[in-house]
């Protein structure tokens, strides 16, 4: 195993997602792309360079999530893609050559995910490699 895409979206299973991807790279010695998926940008809405509120907030929670493989000694990078989450994660994974995905699943069950949707669900029927859903653990 080379590269591992962790998609991550700030929340808790975000976050627990992030830190299997990490402990998954230590352990195989693999390069971790972070990726942050947010609705599209009305750039006309903000003056050159300047930076719009979601961005600023996705730039947050890459550099939380990079912080965390510079500690364990991992080689890592992030990347901001704008669109729809699932097709967006599995485009990312294919243009970056990971050899596997890893997304966080709130775990919302079935009634729930059929009204809501679910972005790892959608993940793992696109993607064309394997994927790790990262179930929400309760917290300790």
């Amino acid at each position: 195993m080379q590269m591992i895409l962790i998609a991550t979206d700030g929340s808790v299973c975000g976050q627990q997602a992030e830190d299997e991807g990490v402990a998954l790279a230590v352990a195989t010695g693999a390069r971790v792309v972070f990726v942050h998926v947010q609705p599209q940008v009305d750039s006309s809405r903000y003056q050159p360079g300047e930076v719009s509120e979601q961005t600023e907030e996705s730039h947050f929670l890459l550099d939380r999530a990079f912080a965390k493989a510079l500690q364990a000694g991992v080689d890592a990078e992030s990347e901001i893609v704008e669109g729809s989450p699932a097709e967006k994660i599995v485009d990312t994974a294919r243009l970056r050559g990971a050899d596997i995905i890893i997304v966080g699943s709130r775990g919302l069950g079935t009634i729930s995910s059929m009204f809501l949707g679910s972005v790892s669900r959608d993940v793992l029927s696109e993607a064309d490699r394997p994927v790790l859903i990262v179930k929400e653990r309760p917290a300790p």
